[in-house]
């Protein structure tokens, strides 16, 4: 009887400890998996750099509009993938092993993991950041306080990127107090990364612009001198209750009140500013920053072809044309947002908890204002528009136009076709499509090249390559050993190696590939 007791006890741990290590490889290999797509989705040290050029710019450059454009590109790629690979389906063996390691993790005073709550954080993380992109800066702020408060893990990147982008956002929104807090944080928990140098990098900008505003209050300087130095040092507010205590504004004062409208969000008080300098006959340099500002606003911000329409002429008359090519060139590879539509889309199931379906639902809601404001703002601009007498473009119309002349004149249509310069066409998992000049491949990036401006996007988004003219253009594989092979269509198959158009003969290994170009 005892031994049938010992030989059924020792089945029974054998059997536990079997299933186990069954479940407990299942989980890691699912913490592996989780881990490689999350740091290509959130480019953390990309993050970093694109925020450092955008302080640069803020407090450094504020007229280098390729700068402008080079960060907007950037900031497109990042957390602005389908995560579609992230969902997690935890099943009853994932469950139990996920337990057994939490145990132990507990036995030795470790934090447990929490694959889904992780996942959860990453959504949240690429609406704040959205938020961000778009200057929403109170929403932003109040997304990133909730993920401060719920990270558990103090020392994360999710934790870090979240202390830094609030401080960010909150020295836009005129909280510097508050900001210091967040950003000598970072600093604090972080030490030697790229998110501390970042913190630092703001706090020295914020306090050079405190000092320079004291010596010019204690020299009893100009309002036109203050107003240029809170200009400077990002305190935009304080700019423009210093300018209107001047009685008249010169064509310089006019510009930077505009700057600083725009960068508190009230973009059709600035295009309206933005024109009358545009238009002015007296400062041609500021006709030219003007009408910059209105090609990036009508571009990136706050999209408006007949806005875009009327600077590109202008641009034409003002000697600047190169100008609204590079800026129309960097449009392109700007990626539209995925994690608006996936998130409207979510459904409030069952498998959510009251607390889950509370905040999934604020988010919704939230998108919602954002959009509505966005739709206000869109009037707004149409109304300036409007009232400047500037000639409006109709989509509809120039759509129609297109259409005729393609079928009255086809023949003139395709010779000119003949002279397009041809281009790549990259495929991303999610449909969205780019056109560049050049895909070069760095370790887990794929850099989608277009004359002065680069896009990163993760390499294992992209499904397909080909060319505009597949009649004219072959497309160029090449490894570290040279040209592979050439044809108007490569496909990633289903191992990730690329093949020739829809053949699967000689695929190329995917770790080999270096570049694409025709």
């Amino acid at each position: 009887m005892k031994k049938f007791f010992f030989f059924s006890l020792f089945g029974i741990l054998f059997l536990f400890f079997a299933m186990a290590s069954d479940a407990i490889v299942s989980v890691k290999l699912q913490e592996l998996r989780f881990g490689i797509l999350r740091d290509q989705l959130m480019n953390y040290e990309l993050s970093s750099q694109t925020l450092r050029e955008r302080l640069k710019q803020m407090f450094l450059s504020k007229d280098d509009y390729m700068t402008e454009v080079k960060v907007n590109i950037l900031e497109s790629g990042i957390m602005n993938s389908e995560t579609e690979g992230m969902d997690l389906k935890m099943g009853w063996k994932d469950r139990f092993g996920l337990f057994v390691i939490n145990s132990v993790r507990f036995l030795n005073f470790k934090s447990p993991l929490e694959l889904e709550e992780q996942q959860k954080t990453i959504i949240r993380l690429q609406f704040a950041f959205y938020m961000e992109r778009t200057r929403k800066y109170p929403i932003a702020a109040k997304k990133y306080q909730e993920l401060e408060e719920s990270i558990t893990s103090s020392l994360s990147d999710e934790m870090a990127f979240t202390l830094l982008h609030h401080g960010y956002c909150l020295v836009m929104m005129g909280e510097r107090e508050k900001a210091f807090v967040k950003l000598n944080k970072a600093i604090d928990l972080f030490p030697g990364s790229h998110y501390s140098e970042n913190a630092a990098l703001l706090i020295s900008f914020l306090e050079d612009g405190e000092k320079k505003k004291e010596e010019l209050k204690s020299k009893k300087k100009s309002p036109e001198e203050l107003a240029y130095s809170l200009f400077q040092s990002g305190d935009y507010e304080e700019t423009l209750r210093t300018l209107e205590s001047l009685p008249t504004l010169s064509n310089d004062q006019s510009y930077i009140k505009a700057r600083s409208m725009e960068e508190l969000g009230k973009t059709s008080n600035a295009v309206k500013e933005y024109i009358q300098l545009v238009k002015q006959k007296e400062n041609k340099e500021v006709a030219i920053r003007a009408n910059r500002r209105l090609l990036l606003i009508g571009n990136f911000y706050q999209e408006n072809k007949s806005l875009v329409a009327f600077s590109k002429e202008e641009a034409n008359k003002l000697g600047d044309a190169k100008a609204a090519e590079n800026i129309e060139e960097g449009k392109t590879l700007v990626l539209k947002p995925v994690i608006i539509e996936k998130i409207l889309k979510t459904e409030s199931t069952g498998n959510l908890s009251v607390e889950e379906t509370k905040e999934l639902n604020q988010i919704k809601d939230e998108i919602k204002l954002s959009l509505e404001d966005s739709k206000e703002e869109t009037k707004n601009l149409a109304a300036v528009v409007s009232e400047e007498k500037i000639p409006l473009v109709s989509e509809t119309t120039v759509a129609t136009d297109t259409k005729l002349e393609t079928q009255t004149k086809r023949p003139v249509t395709e010779k000119q076709e003949s002279n397009v310069p041809i281009k790549l066409k990259v495929k991303l998992r999610d449909g969205r499509e780019v056109i560049c000049d050049e895909v070069q491949i760095e370790g887990k990036l794929a850099n989608l090249k277009l004359g002065s401006f680069g896009l990163n996007v993760p390499y294992d988004l992209i499904v397909s390559v080909r060319s505009t003219n597949p009649k004219k253009g072959k497309i160029k594989l090449g490894t570290g050993s040279g040209v592979m092979g050439e044809s108007n269509q490569w496909n990633q198959n289903q191992t990730g190696d690329w093949i020739y158009g829809q053949g699967g003969e000689s695929p190329v290994t995917r770790a080999e590939v270096k570049f694409f170009r025709l």
